[in-house]
């Protein structure tokens, strides 16, 4: 009998098919009877696979797994919806609201059937009748296009982003040191490195994000800051006091771009304290930090 004691993922696998395609096969082995219909393919153990329901053409099987498709995708949008109204505010600008922006909204939204990527989707909507303009159509689309393990990834960076002075954007500091003179080229390297790959941030995840619109790939380098110049470290709500304390004081990062810092705003990460004590060991020596900084875990 067909799809008798199949193995269990090949029986998951049918149904997994079933549910999201509305493709439904018979798996029948070469030593059973075999159908009255022709089988599409054979398996190179020699069993036959059959559509069921041969008596539907492939137009209307093809018109059923795009009702399925259609009916996910309603239930997406209704599930992102009915998630706003937890983040709508009295500050919502609906008559500002951009039609065209909605419409691309929608439109991307719809094919997200995980909940995280529904709640962002929510979160944004309500984001954008406050505060119209907040997300750009390339925001919408890197979030359509971005996968459940990317966005964890993508969470993991928001975790050491961090912003300098009253500059716009956010950052990862990835290291710190003193422009070399002519007479400290021969007294060895004075740089610091942070490894992010121990703060669960690898290399190829940095260039990942990059390919994904989210990161630079280029780490950059700040312009020199002086003896005695006074800035502000504003790490997820905590502001740090620096003070450099030699010349020529260079910071190394990875800077989010346009797309990434918009996202960032949506996501929940709490600071990694371990990541900020390594930061303020290591510089030490090039900067001071006020006493006061708050590492607690």
């Amino acid at each position: 009998m067909a799809n008798q004691a199949l193995h269990p993922s090949r029986t998951k696998y049918l149904a997994l098919l079933k549910q999201t395609t509305g493709i439904e096969f018979a798996l029948v082995p070469e030593a059973e009877p075999q159908l009255e219909h022709k089988a599409i393919r054979t398996t190179n153990a020699g069993d036959q696979i059959y559509i069921k329901n041969p008596e539907s053409n492939l137009l209307q099987r093809g018109h059923k797994r795009e009702q399925i498709l259609l009916s996910r995708q309603q239930n997406n949008l209704e599930q992102i919806f009915s998630l706003a109204l937890e983040y709508v505010n009295q500050d919502a600008q609906f008559e500002r609201l951009d039609l065209d922006w909605l419409m691309k909204f929608t439109e991307f939204a719809k094919s997200s059937f995980s909940s995280t990527k529904q709640e962002l989707w929510a979160k944004i909507l309500a984001v954008e009748l406050s505060q119209v303009g907040t997300f750009s159509f390339r925001s919408l689309k890197t979030l359509s296009e971005i996968s459940s393990n990317e966005a964890m990834t993508f969470y993991r960076s928001v975790s050491l982003a961090c912003r300098i002075g009253e500059e716009k954007g956010a950052k990862i500091l990835t290291g710190i040191y003193k422009k070399p003179t002519l007479m400290s080229i021969f007294s060895g390297s004075n740089r610091m490195v942070i490894n992010l790959n121990k703060f669960g941030l690898s290399y190829p995840q940095l260039m990942t994000l990059g390919e994904l619109g989210l990161l630079y790939t280029q780490e950059i380098e700040s312009a020199p800051y002086s003896f005695n110049d006074k800035i502000q470290l504003n790490y997820h709500g905590q502001s740090i006091g620096m003070t450099i304390q030699q010349k020529e004081v260079i910071f190394t990062y990875y800077k989010f771009t346009q797309t990434g810092y918009e996202l960032s705003k949506l996501v929940a990460s709490d600071k990694d304290n371990n990541y900020l004590k390594t930061l303020i060991s290591d510089f030490r020596g090039l900067v001071d930090f006020q006493s006061e900084v708050n590492v607690k875990s």
